[in-house]
């Protein structure tokens, strides 16, 4: 048995596990404040969204999320890590990075009652061609991406998020078209996204000590 078909039975025989496993790691993405949790989170997201669409696409195209998804997880450590050499004496706390845009226990509440909605009104969205595994999971990704995009203003956590909504309309795109050409462009304007959300949370994570470089300069030129 090759690594691939080893790969394409875990999808067809865990099916249910792995949607629940993707659900969990869009959470991650929404709900925790470290930004190390965030990270695992999305990378078990691609992992998971990698082993169900290998039950549409040939597995050799399903293990393009995994590496994208693992690329681009390690693109934002290395920003992320990068910021840990910065000077923090520079920066007052309230400029500190990462800032939140809402508390972790209202991110936990909101995420609570969207659960609560997704429940009570999954059996109604119908997706024509798509079966109920891979409906439920599109829509769930669906909500956590929205969200993520409505909770946050960080550029990892509103970018991951995004991501997630895209990890879901892949799910529906694949389902409803195998093609090449499809895959390539999906998976590289995952990568081109990976690379500025890499950049904007590096770039985020500096303003505040390029400003307090540039004061300390204003005070020394008087």
């Amino acid at each position: 048995m090759t690594i691939f078909e080893l790969y394409r039975q875990m999808g067809l025989l865990v099916g249910l596990p792995v949607a629940i496993l993707a659900g969990l790691g869009a959470v991650l993405i929404v709900v925790p404040r470290d930004w190390r949790a965030v990270l695992f989170g999305y990378a078990m997201l691609s992992v998971m969204l990698s082993l169900l669409l290998s039950r549409v696409l040939p597995i050799e195209w399903a293990l393009l999320q995994t590496i994208v998804g693992g690329l681009i997880a390690v693109m934002i450590f290395l920003s992320a890590g990068e910021l840990r050499n910065v000077s923090r004496r520079q920066i007052r706390w309230s400029e500190r990075w990462p800032q939140m845009a809402s508390l972790t226990s209202f991110r936990l509440i909101a995420t609570t009652l969207a659960a609560i909605a997704y429940y009570i009104l999954r059996d109604r969205v119908t997706l024509p061609g798509v079966q109920p595994l891979f409906r439920d999971t599109i829509v769930w990704l669906a909500m956590m991406g929205v969200l993520g995009l409505a909770l946050h203003t960080e550029p990892m956590h509103a970018g991951l998020s995004l991501l997630t909504l895209l990890g879901g309309f892949e799910l529906l795109l694949f389902t409803l078209v195998q093609g090449r050409l499809v895959v390539g462009l999906m998976m590289s304007l995952q990568l081109m996204l990976g690379l500025a959300i890499a950049y904007l949370v590096l770039s985020h994570g500096l303003a505040p000590t390029v400003k307090a470089e540039a004061a300390d300069l204003a005070d020394f030129a008087q």
